[in-house]
């Protein structure tokens, strides 16, 4: 029978590594331990820098929201002008908070922001340095993964959905698989999502992500008037199912921010409904 997991004590093991970079007003966070990594450039975009009006003020990277169409692609220009990126290799996961992970060659370098659409997905991976792989984000949390024997890299967006699918898991697996890539080699980092405090759900959800992590405590019950609810840890989630996919506990980084709890930095649709933005994480090889 498989360990039981403890989520404060997993958590505590866990390194926390963000730390905030800001480059022509265009501010994003960064691990500090994929940062050391010569071969990649990463970032998780804040809602600065951009030309957003409100209430999606200023650097919405949301395709989806009710905005002009023309704002967003200038934001996604300054983000790439700022941190190195090349605007027409920009490729965004089209997601469903589900757990289908795509492939990207190089024909797909600008599908989803300069380009068509992918097809569903809300993972992706490549082994191109001209493909950069882009997840939106608000609350939800994510994973970047880089492999530096193969030159591999994975991004996944993780909503509750995709959390309790294991997305996290499933990339490390697609890697194998696509790259020949060895979980112990793997570099992971969580991205910031919506904390435990914050992420209040029925009770009979948080039950069930405690029995499929095996991890009693990623969840705490509500008291009084809220004694129907729970709420549930993502990060423990993510913690957890990385550790299950082989991944090597001190290559897993958290970037340990609420994105309902810092509203300067953050989009967040818990806190403000549609009326919100989208941040966006980035990956690519140098």
């Amino acid at each position: 029978m498989a360990m039981i997991n403890r989520a404060e004590e997993l958590l505590a093991k866990t390194v926390s590594d963000a730390v905030y970079v800001e480059k022509d007003g265009v501010g994003i966070i960064v691990s500090e331990r994929l940062k050391r990594e010569p071969s990649i450039v990463h970032g998780f975009a804040t809602r600065r820098g951009g030309v957003s009006k409100p209430p999606f003020d200023t650097l919405n990277l949301g395709t989806s929201r009710n905005e002009p169409w023309d704002n967003i692609m200038e934001n996604y220009k300054r983000l790439s002008s700022a941190f190195g990126l090349n605007f027409n290799e920009l490729s965004l996961v089209r997601h469903e908070h589900g757990d289908n992970i795509i492939r990207l060659e190089k024909e797909d370098a600008g599908r989803g922001v300069s380009r068509e659409q992918l097809d569903f997905c809300d993972g992706i991976v490549t082994n191109v340095p001209e493909v950069t792989l882009v997840t939106c984000h608000a609350d939800c949390s994510g994973f970047f993964i880089y492999d530096k024997r193969t030159r591999s890299i994975g991004l996944a967006h993780a909503g509750w959905k995709g959390m309790f699918k294991r997305i996290g898991q499933k990339l490390v697996k697609r890697l194998e698989d696509e790259y020949g890539a060895r979980p112990d080699d793997m570099i992971a980092a969580i991205c910031p999502c919506i904390c435990r405090e914050c992420f209040e759900v029925e009770a009979e959800l948080a039950e069930s992500f405690a029995s499929e992590f095996n991890c009693p405590d990623i969840f705490v019950r509500g008291t009084g008037e809220k004694a129907d609810k729970g709420y549930v840890s993502l990060q423990a989630a993510a913690v957890i199912q990385l550790l299950d996919a082989g991944v090597r506990h001190e290559n897993i980084s958290i970037m340990d921010l609420c994105t309902v709890e810092n509203r300067e930095l953050f989009y967040s649709y818990r806190r403000d409904g549609h009326d919100t933005g989208s941040m966006a994480a980035f990956l690519r090889m140098v």
